[in-house]
């Protein structure tokens, strides 16, 4: 690559940015605002076409591609074969039932459109040897289902990778996935195409969520859950297995993704983090009583119900405790419904301030204990925020929180109301500890989870990265 022209970065993105608001798509929109003298490439897997932007894009995206799964398999004319490309295929299906995706090259140049010799789909689904695979399978895995039932759960779980497979690659000098899955999965083809570096980013597990939402599905049954998370964990480790480098924000991820399959020395550590100016000059303001703060949306899975229980018991031992609940409501009604129903039953409606969606740092000056009660999280901001802020945390076990916390605050475990109540009074009764929280837990957010710094780091990647060549393949 000459020089003087741009790195070209082709993001990869499934069901999240510019289209759905959340963690991710804010990384990403951070990522690219960030780094104006790179040119991005948008390559995204959505549901159906169509969708509006919820993000103005920033003027360094050239390019938007985008692969719905609504759409229809193009269908194309069954193209004759040599018995070679059939072995190729079946060995592959093997081979990755073991684990083993060595033979994932050779099997995607069976199907990518531009190479001579590329199968369509039509022959997987109608040649003898396509039906002959997948009748084996069936009578390996599932010989008590009916056939015509895990026939076309077959194909539900196959057409979409076929349409990965059929996409026109955007042109770049480094493939970016923030995810496995579809995400991951056009990451590797990319490599194997065009030959040129494929980065992995991960921000959770995302095998591991879509495990939790197949598990959770009415709409499936046992055999057909089965043959989707199978699916899913061949996709994650086809990713880690060609890509150059596999990312995660915290080591307790990365430890999984070691255990899924990701080579160990092509894994690292890159956390997420926040703008450090915008946090480190707030200063406490003088305020009546005790403060206590949530930060969060009003949904189940941030498990609000036990902070509301928590505050219940705080109150009880320090009569100055109020507690602020600071994020929007909007999102699940109900639940903020059954919330208020349940400060009306402890009788905390005097005690408790719901905000709304506001502006946190306008409520940090004003805290002196944040809690964070979550059942699942991955990277909490809100904590490293309040420890920027100079405000002390109770979070529950979740997630980076222990790292993030170490000794410099309180952690417990969720769903014990409790033991963050404990924690609370701690704060409120020792203050020797809860200066040293403080001090020390500043110091280290401010070092270790300075948005600017990780962004430099990701510079450097693509720089590395966006003037390397792969090794040519051959058949």
């Amino acid at each position: 690559m000459n020089n003087q022209q741009k790195i070209r970065v082709c993001l990869i993105v499934e069901g999240a940015y510019p289209y759905v608001f959340g963690g991710v798509s804010i990384w990403i929109q951070q990522l690219i605002s960030d780094l104006p003298e790179i040119d991005f490439v948008l390559w995204t897997v959505i549901p159906e076409k169509g969708q509006p932007y919820k993000f103005k894009l920033p003027g360094n995206v050239v390019e938007v591609e985008e692969i719905a799964l609504s759409e229809k398999l193009r269908s194309g004319k069954r193209k004759r074969h040599v018995q070679s490309q059939w072995e190729i295929i079946r060995n592959f299906h093997n081979q990755l039932e073991r684990g083993n995706v060595d033979q994932f090259e050779s099997f995607c140049r069976q199907f990518v459109p531009h190479e001579p010799r590329a199968l369509a789909p039509e022959n997987l689904f109608r040649d003898f040897q396509g039906w002959q695979l997948i009748t084996d399978k069936y009578n390996l895995h599932h010989p008590i289902s009916p056939f015509v039932q895990y026939y076309w759960a077959w194909r539900a779980v196959h057409i979409p990778l076929f349409q990965m497979l059929q996409a026109p690659i955007p042109q770049a000098d480094v493939y970016h996935a923030v995810s496995t899955g579809y995400a991951g999965f056009l990451g590797a083809i990319a490599k194997v195409v065009n030959r040129k570096p494929f980065l992995l980013t991960e921000h959770g597990i995302y095998t591991k969520e879509r495990e939790i939402e197949i598990n959770q599905s009415e709409l499936y049954v046992g055999y057909q859950k089965r043959m989707w998370k199978k699916n899913f964990r061949g996709l994650a480790r086809i990713a880690y297995a060609h890509a150059d480098l596999i990312i995660a924000l915290f080591r307790r991820n990365q430890e999984i993704q070691i255990q899924m399959g990701a080579p160990p020395e092509r894994c690292q550590v890159i956390p997420n983090g926040i703008r450090v100016r915008d946090f480190q000059d707030i200063k406490p303001k003088p305020h009546k009583g005790f403060n206590v703060g949530f930060i969060g949306r009003m949904v189940p899975i941030k498990d609000v119900k036990n902070f509301i229980m928590a505050a219940r018991i705080i109150k009880d031992e320090i009569s100055a405790a109020h507690f602020y609940l600071i994020g929007p409501q909007e999102e699940r009604d109900d639940y903020y419904q059954e919330l208020l129903l349940m400060v009306d039953n402890l009788e905390l409606k005097n005690e408790i301030t719901f905000t709304g969606e506001v502006d946190v740092k306008k409520y940090f000056p004003i805290l002196d204990v944040l809690c964070l009660s979550s059942i699942k999280e991955a990277q909490p901001l809100s904590v490293i925020e309040a420890l920027v802020a100079g405000v002390p945390v109770v979070a529950t076990d979740v997630g980076d929180v222990a790292d993030i916390l170490q000794n410099d605050g309180i952690v417990v475990s969720p769903k014990k109301p409790d033991k963050m109540a404990e924690g609370v009074i701690q704060f409120a009764t020792d203050p020797k500890f809860r200066k040293r929280c403080i001090q020390w837990g500043r110091a280290r957010a401010r070092r270790d989870y300075d948005l600017d710094k990780i962004i430099q780091r990701y510079r450097e990647l693509y720089q590395r990265y966006g003037t390397k060549e792969v090794v040519q393949w051959r058949a």
